[in-house]
């Protein structure tokens, strides 16, 4: 199942050193969030929940964290412990390799700009500023 992550470039940088982020809750399209929202295609409800991340990585921002951002991952089914509305808990850490591209979210939340995994290392300078 795909999942969406806020964070800011900080987190970005520390999940890349070490391979793992423990987190219990991501967002994810859930049975529920597709029931309640069947005027959805596939793509609309990824662009949603996607944009949900993005306010959130908007309000963890501060001034030294750097640029705000959306991971999205492919969470195995193994490490889905719960399913809720709009999110799923997890009962492991997840792992960089899980790491389908990373989001940058725009200053006023409004665009995101696609990343490639591989061109995470290249850019992280730049969101850290």
């Amino acid at each position: 199942m795909r999942g969406y992550l806020a964070m800011t470039a900080t987190e970005v940088a520390e999940f890349m050193a070490s391979g793992n982020f423990d987190v219990s809750d991501i967002y994810a399209p859930t049975s529920q969030f597709i029931v309640d929202h069947q005027d959805l295609d596939d793509e609309e409800i990824e662009y949603t929940l996607s944009m949900v991340a993005a306010e959130d990585a908007i309000e963890m921002k501060t001034p030294t964290s750097g640029t705000a951002c959306v991971l999205a991952f492919e969470v195995p089914a193994e490490s889905i412990a719960e399913s809720h509305d709009m999110s799923i808990s997890l009962s492991a850490p997840l792992a960089w390799e899980n790491l389908e591209c990373l989001f940058e979210v725009s200053a006023d939340g409004e665009d995101l700009t696609w990343f490639a995994t591989q061109e995470i290392e290249a850019n992280l300078p730049n969101w850290l500023k």
